[in-house]
């Protein structure tokens, strides 16, 4: 009831898979093995209809490492859901590579998506490439759009600070958030993991420093290019950046659309982000020349 009077909707969390088979090589994922396991259509169906009928779930956040991965798995469970006559949203966490086969967006947005994150991460694909994802930037390009236009919200993980990140890779990032303007953004850096290759990469560096007791969640634990104050100011900015767009947006849709609080209250968030925007922009400049 708490969470249904802040949020407007009953919602739970629920697992359809165990395991990621792709190889990023920062991800904590090889720590837990590379075994992939995926429950059934049917078997999942059984207990989102359980929990729909018998105690009012509206909303799911289905926390597997990547969703639908198996071919013909996302067609299945739309399926099943139609003959069931069960209605829910729900949201995952996915690639744009598996989103762009096939008609998985569509099948996606019949069954109930309402929010994806993507683990974007760059928008230079010298970094996609270093960090081994397996992905291009005009997937990224492709997929954002094509999801935002069937009503799905689109949420994008980005990653600062990887080995050998220029500031013109930089730039690319921020230019990908400002063209294609996910609904929202998740912004970490780079962090050394034990028991993967970029840890292996950076391990020599890291001295002291060997775990969250001696960082935050934007403090590098690494020596790069710049230092941890110049990312914590980029990730002010980035979002400075991506929230006063989203607010200019929202001012022009409220001029041509009936009323909405949500346009509202975006719009007035422009009056704090667009001098933040200048002010952190300038720190960063000082900071980009103090390596």
């Amino acid at each position: 009831s708490i969470w249904k009077a802040n949020h407007g909707y009953f919602s739970l969390n629920i697992a359809t898979t165990r395991g990621c088979p792709y190889k990023c090589n920062w991800c904590a994922k090889p720590i837990y093995g590379n075994r992939y396991n995926s429950r059934s259509p049917e078997h999942v169906m059984q207990e989102v209809k359980m929990l729909v009928q018998d105690y009012g779930v509206q909303h799911f956040w289905i926390c597997d490492d990547i969703f639908g991965l198996k071919p013909n798995w996302v067609q299945q469970f739309d399926k099943l859901i139609k003959e069931e006559g069960v209605s829910f949203k729900y949201m995952i966490q996915s690639r744009v590579d598996l989103l762009l086969k096939e008609d998985n967006i569509d099948a996606l947005v019949s069954s109930g998506l309402e929010t994806v994150w993507l683990g974007a991460e760059s928008g230079s694909q010298h970094i996609l490439d270093a960090m081994d994802k397996g992905i291009t930037v005009e997937q990224i390009y492709e997929a954002v759009p094509k999801l935002q236009n069937k009503g799905v919200n689109v949420a994008l993980f980005l990653q600062f600070g990887y080995l050998g990140e220029t500031f013109e890779d930089i730039q690319k990032t921020i230019q990908m958030v400002l063209e294609i303007m996910p609904n929202e953004i998740g912004i970490s850096v780079s962090y050394p993991l034990p028991g993967t290759k970029f840890y292996d990469k950076v391990k020599d560096d890291l001295q002291a420093k060997a775990n969250w007791v001696d960082s935050d969640d934007l403090d590098l634990m690494f020596q790069n290019k710049y230092s941890p104050e110049f990312y914590k100011t980029l990730h002010r900015y980035v979002h400075n950046r991506h929230k006063l767009k989203r607010g200019t947006l929202a001012a022009r849709k409220l001029t041509s659309r009936p009323f909405n609080k949500k346009f509202l209250r975006q719009m007035l968030t422009v009056g704090y982000h667009l001098p933040m925007t200048f002010v952190n922009g300038r720190s960063l400049k000082k900071l980009s020349k103090h390596r």
